[in-house]
């Protein structure tokens, strides 16, 4: 006679059992990722200073010669740093947070007086100043760039793999 069911044994369940405990931990407390994803961002926006481009890849517009005038003058003639890094105090103020559902990358760079966030000025632009992106590929739309999305799936591929083992 015939069964109309099918038995399998399975062996091995405690190994299983603590690899599935060990990967539902991961996905609970995703800090570590989330701290690696502000550091994929920190060294793209870092780049960006080095080749002086927007997430999208387009260049930074220069200087205004207005504002070329008016450091050299400050600068008593003699030229410091670059775009955007005249003095390094915006880029070197780069930094990330991160927690378990959550990771800020900011700069905290404020002009003299507190009263505006330069990195900003330049992420949206003013009446007076072009856009020169920092962060985002569109600031009104709140993306990243293809290379930040990119880099960032990368990271999240790799952590999956690793949590369930592929």
């Amino acid at each position: 006679m015939m069964a109309d069911f099918l038995s399998i044994d399975v062996t091995g369940l405690a190994e299983l059992r603590i690899d599935l405990a060990r990967a539902v931990a991961r996905l609970e407390r995703p800090r570590d990722l989330m701290q690696t994803l502000g550091a994929v961002l920190e060294s793209n926006i870092e780049r960006r200073f080095d080749t002086k481009r927007d997430p999208n890849g387009a260049a930074w517009e220069p200087l205004a010669e207005s504002t070329l005038a008016r450091y050299a003058a400050q600068d008593k003639g003699a030229r410091r740093g670059t775009l955007l890094e005249r003095t390094g105090q915006m880029r070197n103020s780069l930094t990330s947070n991160a927690g378990d559902d959550f990771v800020e990358v900011g700069m905290n760079r404020l002009t003299d007086g507190g009263k505006w966030s330069i990195p900003l000025l330049h992420e949206t632009g003013t009446e007076h100043m072009p856009q020169r992106g920092i962060f985002l590929a569109d600031p009104d739309a709140g993306t990243l760039g293809r290379d930040d999305e990119a880099d960032i799936s990368a990271e999240l591929q790799g952590f999956l793999d690793d949590v369930f083992g592929a």
